[in-house]
């Protein structure tokens, strides 16, 4: 009979702390999906794609964060590594209040070129976890001539990219792609960027300065969340600036994204919508 009774309360102890366990977790919104501690992020998982990156420029985007939690929460602005630095806007978030977490990226020169997974190390006071990790996976490429030359090319300002199409490839449902399109204003008057409007799902993280001196050089980053849609994908950015030339350019991203992952994975599987 003891050992019966003894059972019965360890069963009633464990159910217990499953139900005490299930109602302390965090649940995020569309907008911040991923969790850590009581922190969330407008990203989808621990890794965050930002694709390629030139040596010698400055990555500089924003994510969104807010805090889920009953406290609020203090977060320490500083280097995150030799080449990484985070700060908060605000940074203390309220319960239930929203804010951005801003990276700049050094991509130091030193840097070997390839794949690399660049770690975001998050400092707060979040009880639940005071010190968060993520990762950026970039492909650190070789500096672009645009870059090494600081031709200038007419007399008026003049605003040319890297390059003017991303294609990401084929992502799963529910991924998030960051992209970074560089730029030079090679003329020799000052660029001024009047706007930059983007296509629906695809949102400016990065906004580069106003006005641009003559061979100097920017970076416009964007984040695409792929939550609804799937299929064949395509979005846009459109730059207006005082470029007589090009008033109006419209950058592309485009790619497929898939609901499910197919037994074997075909270069070529696309869904048309």
């Amino acid at each position: 009979m003891k050992k019966n009774v003894y059972i019965l309360l360890i069963l009633i102890f464990s159910t217990c702390k499953l139900a005490v366990s299930q109602n302390d977790t965090v649940v995020g919104d569309a907008d911040h999906p991923f969790i850590i501690g009581n922190v969330g992020f407008a990203v989808d998982s621990i890794e965050t794609i930002v694709g390629d990156l030139p040596k010698g420029e400055v990555f500089d985007f924003n994510i969104d964060i807010k805090n889920f939690g009953e406290r609020t929460i203090s977060f320490r602005s500083g280097k995150s590594s030799n080449f990484v630095d985070l700060a908060y806007t605000p940074e203390k978030l309220q319960p239930g209040q929203s804010g951005v977490m801003n990276v700049k990226f050094n991509v130091l020169r030193e840097l070997p070129p390839g794949e690399m997974s660049v770690e975001l190390v998050v400092e707060s006071d979040d009880k639940k976890s005071p010190f968060k990790f993520l990762y950026l996976k970039a492909n650190i490429s070789e500096d672009p001539d645009l870059y090494e030359k600081k031709t200038v090319i007419d007399t008026v300002p003049r605003l040319i990219f890297d390059h003017y199409n991303y294609d990401f490839g084929h992502l799963k449902k529910g991924k998030t792609v960051y992209h970074a399109f560089m730029f030079s204003n090679m003329g020799s008057k000052d660029l001024v960027i009047k706007s930059i409007e983007t296509s629906p799902g695809c949102k400016v993280v990065g906004v580069p300065n106003e006005y641009i001196a003559s061979e100097e050089n920017g970076s416009i980053v964007v984040r695409l969340t792929f939550f609804a849609n799937y299929g064949v994908q395509h979005h846009s950015i459109t730059v207006k600036t005082n470029d007589p030339v090009h008033p109006e350019i419209i950058l592309g991203i485009h790619g497929s994204v898939y609901q499910k992952s197919p037994t074997k994975r075909d270069p070529g599987f696309c869904i048309e919508e």
